[in-house]
């Protein structure tokens, strides 16, 4: 006990990072047939980082925090009653899930299968939104930026003047909301915006991988006590982790302005630079697996990529002579994380992630096209670092 302590006076030293929510809550309570409580039982979760177990109390109730969000099998046994088992169940970012359990009398070699899908309204909160699974993102087609997968929450939307990558949730504006990563407050402190903003460049960075994203869990109202500084909604975001399992992948991504269609243009009497070709391309590989088993587990995971967007300057202006000008930003987005079970009690998350990023010599700015003078014409650098150590864990014998 007394190196747990010294180990949250550890964690506690550090930098604090936002409280938000990291994990989830698998609990429930185990009645007879007759529906009275059943204590003593004992109840093992199974999951990608492996086993917990517990035992249920006097009410037959039983909790076991801390969970990595994913799909979880149950299984409940007590001497004299048929063993109950329910797989398959998903857990949610920020979730408490419910999953009520019946034993019958029988034989200690009797299994019981509980088939159904568990209650997925989560009566203990009040919460409103929804959680994006990355499952859901290999699925269905959607920009490759953090921002791009809030649209796929109901009551968000363009904010217009913010930016695609910041819209309106709940009615707010796109610089009303707050964005937490493995509990990093990366919310642009200037303007409320998602990672870094500028007046002059607009939305810069992706925050995270798009590809390294576990869960979004976007929240529309409603939203607890530990999130502040927003009047629109809160996007809390977990990085992958690690398993039990030595898992890795490789991937590209290319989007050639081939594919898309004519870009409408337009002129105005002050001139209007015109965007006519927008491409993309990142390749990245990711590898997760545990270091000591059903304890240690370590991920990592990098992207680089280079967006690429082509303007013209306005008929009649001076640099219309230079005809199209690429403008080329170039972001090497990284993520890694260590995951330590030091009890079923007990979790340590250590995070690192980041986007540095640059913009090459060139019109970083639009307005520099309507001038005479391709000196105006510079480089930019954005993006950043982030680290975080998380400790979640119960202290004492409640």
């Amino acid at each position: 006990m007394r190196r747990f302590a010294l180990l949250l006076a550890l964690v506690l030293a550090l930098p604090a990072a936002a409280r938000s929510q990291t994990t989830g809550t698998l609990g429930g309570r185990i009645v007879d047939a007759q529906g009275l409580a059943v204590p003593g039982v004992t109840v093992t979760i199974t999951g990608a980082q492996g086993s917990k177990t517990a035992t249920t109390d006097a009410e037959g109730r039983f909790s076991i925090p801390f969970l990595t969000p994913g799909k979880y099998d149950v299984k409940a046994e007590l001497t004299g009653f048929k063993t109950v088992e329910q797989k398959g169940l998903t857990l949610a970012l920020g979730q408490t899930l419910d999953v009520p359990l019946k034993l019958e009398v029988g034989g200690v070699t009797e299994t019981v299968q509980v088939v159904g899908a568990t209650d997925i309204v989560n009566v203990n909160t009040t919460t409103t939104g929804a959680n994006i699974t990355s499952d859901l993102l290999e699925r269905v087609p959607v920009g490759r930026d953090l921002g791009s997968t809030l649209y796929l929450a109901p009551g968000v939307s363009s904010s217009s003047t913010a930016g695609h990558a910041n819209p309106s949730i709940a009615g707010g504006s796109g610089l009303d909301n707050q964005y937490v990563i493995d509990g990093v407050n990366v919310t642009n402190t200037g303007y409320g915006a998602l990672g870094s903003y500028s007046i002059i460049f607009g939305s810069l960075g992706n925050a995270t991988p798009y590809d390294f994203m576990q869960e979004v869990q976007v929240k529309t109202g409603g939203y607890e006590a530990e999130y502040g500084q927003a009047t629109g909604g809160v996007v809390n975001v977990i990085t992958k982790s690690g398993s039990n399992d030595l898992r890795g992948s490789g991937f590209g991504y290319w989007r050639p302005d081939q594919l898309e269609s004519p870009w409408t243009q337009f002129q105005s009497a002050n001139g209007s630079v015109q965007t006519v070709a927008t491409r993309q391309y990142d390749a990245g590989a990711e590898v997760g697996a545990p270091i000591v088993r059903d304890r240690l587990f370590f991920f990592g995971a990098i992207d680089p990529g280079q967006d690429v967007r082509t303007f013209h300057a306005p008929d009649g202006f001076p640099l219309d002579s230079l005809g199209n000008v690429d403008r080329v930003r170039n972001t090497l987005t990284y993520s890694s994380k260590a995951t330590w079970q030091a009890g079923s009690r007990h979790r340590i998350d250590v995070s690192l992630f980041g986007d540095p990023s640059k913009g090459s010599n060139g019109p970083q700015r639009t307005s520099s096209l309507l001038v005479d003078d391709t000196a105006s014409f510079s480089s930019i650098d954005y993006g950043g670092h982030n680290q975080t150590v998380r400790y979640n864990g119960v202290l004492g014998n409640a």
